[in-house]
């Protein structure tokens, strides 16, 4: 569970006021938000409301309001006391993970400001400061004070936490393992002659991966068969979100056209059952058959071309 909490500097008279969000995350899935105004959660899931029973949600909006209205108390009185200029934000991330190995992690951090200020270590059960100054200093031995409170995060973190996150992901099974839309690859156009030479310009070979779920992808190219190191012939856009929840990634390399090379585009997911898929340069129509449903399963891959021309240009400017 992820909040966010705006304090604003005083209003009419010495009052505060303070706008609370919070999203809470399956994976990268967004499953529930929070608008604090009233503090009632919305479910974004169809099956998000089937992890626990009525009262158990009716149970946690009120757990949640009464935290929050402590938490805004708490963080008001510090201000102050601390001298603190508004308006400022708080952030706070919550929750745990699950590794492949059965065991887990829980983990609370705050942030002031958009930067690392504060976390709870769950294995110890005390808050340990991401920061040196004096306001960090101040919070961390103020939260260490309360004994019973790092008590009772420890059992949320370690156990509660544990135990109803495999609940959501059985739930939730189906959308966690989506897998990539059908998808099919582009026809591409080769190099262009340099008007002035006659000769092919620089290309830039354009890998475009995208409709993948889960997020993470490996996207490699290979020169005659071997892996190019990274360099400054590689560029890469970063793994990027798609509307529908699902991802992209964009990866180029710079080649020199007759040189004798072949190329390919390399990628590696969860989704292709442990294989790789491999699409040659030069072979970057749609392949016929049932190798394009195979791949259109799971992954929608477009490999397209550019004319390099401002690399010509600039060799041009500095010669």
């Amino acid at each position: 569970m992820c909040g966010d909490g705006a304090i604003l500097g005083p209003g009419s008279g010495s009052t505060t006021s303070t706008d609370t969000v919070g999203t809470a995350l399956l994976g990268d899935l967004e499953t529930h938000s929070l608008a604090c105004g009233t503090c009632e959660i919305r479910f974004l899931q169809p099956w998000a409301q089937q992890g626990l029973t009525p009262k158990q949600w009716g149970d946690l909006e009120l757990l949640i309001h009464h935290y929050l209205f402590n938490f805004n108390r708490t963080v008001k009185r510090m201000a102050q006391q601390q001298r603190m200029g508004y308006p400022f934000v708080t952030q706070g991330s919550i929750g745990c993970e699950l590794h492949p190995n059965s065991t887990s992690r829980g983990f609370y951090d705050a942030g002031l400001n958009g930067e690392d200020f504060i976390s709870f270590d769950a294995d110890a059960g005390k808050w340990v400061t991401q920061q040196a100054d004096k306001l960090a200093l101040y919070v961390q031995d103020l939260l260490n004070q309360d004994k019973g409170t790092a008590s009772t995060l420890q059992f949320l973190l370690r156990t509660t936490c544990v135990n109803e996150l495999n609940t959501f992901a059985q739930y939730g099974r189906e959308s966690l393992e989506r897998q990539g839309e059908a998808g099919h690859l582009s026809p591409t156009a080769g190099p262009t002659p340099d008007p002035g030479t006659g000769t092919p310009a620089p290309v830039l070979l354009v890998c475009r991966v995208t409709g993948f779920y889960p997020r993470p992808v490996r996207v490699a190219w290979l020169q005659d068969g071997e892996e190019v190191a990274p360099g400054g012939r590689l560029n890469s856009s970063g793994i990027l979100p798609n509307t529908d929840l699902t991802y992209q990634l964009h990866s180029s390399l710079a080649v020199e056209p007759g040189a004798g090379h072949s190329y390919a585009c390399r990628v590696q997911h969860s989704s292709l059952g442990g294989q790789s898929l491999l699409i040659p340069w030069g072979r970057c129509t749609s392949p016929g058959g049932d190798s394009r449903g195979l791949w259109g399963r799971f992954l929608h891959v477009l490999i397209g071309c550019e004319v390099w021309r401002w690399i010509r240009r600039m060799e041009e400017l500095r010669g």
